[in-house]
């Protein structure tokens, strides 16, 4: 594999800029430093069509304070996910993408925007910290189907505007939320998180710990938001046989039964379901 270069005859009279999203922060020997990214009105926006394999290794600009070549300063710490800024080095030919920076977003509610308020004057509670708290209670029992099925619409659109068909993420979504109904974290539990990662075989959870802290500033894995980006991390790194059998699927059944054989790894009951009314709820 090697890496492009700029053609000597292009002197830059013809810019082509563009917007795109990072879909690959993992890139192969001789490639350090680059992302792969998505680039919109260039790639379709499902992984189905434009397949991952096919998309560009982007060079990513650093700033003028950093060594500039091979071994030193620091590298690019775009994650999959980033929603970025660049041009064509190449031009009309639009073949060697360099990122000159990012631009910020948030893919899903804030903490603060997700605050809801019961009474003014007494208190408000957070309804992330609410959904965790194990309780018999009916108004807790209602509180946590109304969060889930929020959630369950959260997740659908994160994955759809991550590249996959609405029968994809229906599929991802039916077994996350079959597997732990978007419970983050439970202490009487070793299995953690939506997708029910733990510390055996190959050791997910701690990758997921350790997934987190490359966010900057450092993010607690106990997050909705950084679980989900992390299922699109696995999916598209060493859970790649789990992405191409979900995204190879036809029909919301067969992705589901995929993602929950070679991803979620465990026998599961009543995911096609849901997957079903997630996928529904998307075209109401």
């Amino acid at each position: 594999m090697t890496a492009y270069t700029i053609p000597k005859e292009f002197y830059g009279d013809r810019n082509r800029w563009f917007v795109g999203t990072v879909v690959n922060s993992s890139p192969p020997p001789g490639f350090e430093g680059r992302v792969r990214v998505r680039i919109h009105g260039v790639h379709n926006l499902y992984t189905g069509d434009v397949r991952e394999t096919d998309l560009p290794w982007a060079q990513v600009m650093i700033p003028t304070t950093e060594g500039g070549i091979s071994g030193l300063g620091r590298i690019p710490q775009l994650t999959a996910g980033a929603f970025v800024f660049g041009m064509f080095l190449d031009g009309k030919t639009s073949q060697l993408p360099l990122i000159l920076g990012s631009v910020p977003r948030n893919e899903l509610p804030t903490t603060t925007q997700e605050r809801t308020s019961q009474d003014q004057n007494s208190f408000q509670y957070n309804q992330e910290k609410l959904l965790n708290v194990v309780t018999t209670s009916i108004e807790g029992d209602e509180l946590r189907r109304t969060n889930t099925r929020r959630r369950r619409s959260q997740a659908m659109k994160f994955f759809i505007e991550n590249g996959y068909k609405p029968i994809h993420a229906a599929a991802i979504v039916g077994n996350l939320e079959t597997a732990s109904k978007f419970v983050l974290y439970d202490q009487q539990k070793e299995e953690q998180g939506i997708a029910l990662w733990d510390s055996l075989a190959e050791n997910r959870l701690k990758e997921l710990k350790t997934f987190a802290g490359f966010f900057q500033p450092s993010t607690d894995w106990k997050t909705f938001s950084v679980q989900l980006q992390f299922v699109v991390y696995e999916l598209r790194n060493k859970q790649r046989i789990a992405n191409v059998r979900l995204i190879s699927s036809d029909s919301i059944q067969d992705a589901a039964d995929a993602f929950n054989k070679y991803y979620m790894k465990r026998s599961l009951g009543g995911y096609q379901g849901i997957a079903e009314e997630a996928y529904d709820e998307v075209f109401e």
